[in-house]
């Protein structure tokens, strides 16, 4: 390397050592949770103190199911019991896929009490919106929709003793239309499956968020 080359990389370095790089700012919710590197599908928050190597086992709380606000005007012809069936199906794919993510498919046993290697998951689905929920549909009728099934999860994850809040975890699903305008199907099988791929979603972030954190130094408690 000439003399002149080297003088250039010596210049570069020491302006890179001086200003150094920018750092964003700690993303802090109130509850004293900071933001971590997640999917850009929705966003992981964890206490940094937090050990979570201790824990084993988990307790799935059945999901609060929450509709968008002007959903059932939008729907009117839902009586009462249909739509108390679209949330008990609603919380049954739930738990079917968190299952799935999480014991089949993750390191994780379910747990019938609290116990000091027990996770609490509480989790929410908000602003559901069943865009053709197939309620007195006629026979030989078919609906179609411009987008699927959308859905806010959110839920947090606990100490299952001293309900200590460790982590919350994120997820939007099905904000984005079909491509190119199109136009597809909808009735209860494709809702299920829509709803699916949203609460499936979730659960993996939750499992990758959890490996992730096992596998990360805690930081020292702030004095």
């Amino acid at each position: 390397m000439t003399r002149p080359c080297l003088a250039v990389l010596v210049v570069l370095a020491s302006a890179l050592a001086g200003c150094g790089y920018t750092r964003l700012p700690e993303e802090r919710t109130d509850d004293g949770l900071v933001r971590v590197p997640s999917r850009a599908a929705g966003g992981v928050y964890r206490d940094p103190a937090a050990d979570f190597s201790p824990y084993k086992r988990i307790i799935v709380e059945p999901p609060t199911i929450e509709f968008t606000e002007s959903w059932r005007e939008q729907h009117k012809d839902i009586d009462d019991n249909e739509f108390a069936r679209l949330r008990r199906d609603a919380v049954k794919l739930f738990l079917e896929e968190f299952g799935r993510e999480l014991v089949d498919r993750g390191p994780y046993e379910y747990a019938e009490e609290p116990a000091p290697d027990v996770l609490r998951i509480v989790p929410r689905v908000v602003d559901l919106d069943i865009l053709a929920p197939d309620f007195a549909v006629s026979p030989g009728d078919r609906t179609y929709t411009p987008g699927p099934v959308k859905m806010q999860v959110t839920g947090e994850i606990r100490d299952a003793t001293v309900n200590r809040l460790l982590a919350r975890v994120i997820v939007f699903a099905g904000q984005d239309k079909y491509g190119f305008n199109e136009l597809r199907l909808a009735n209860r099988v494709t809702n299920a499956h829509e709803m699916r791929v949203g609460f499936g979603k979730w659960s993996m972030m939750v499992r990758e968020a959890l490996n992730v954190a096992k596998a990360t130094r805690r930081a020292p408690p702030v004095l």
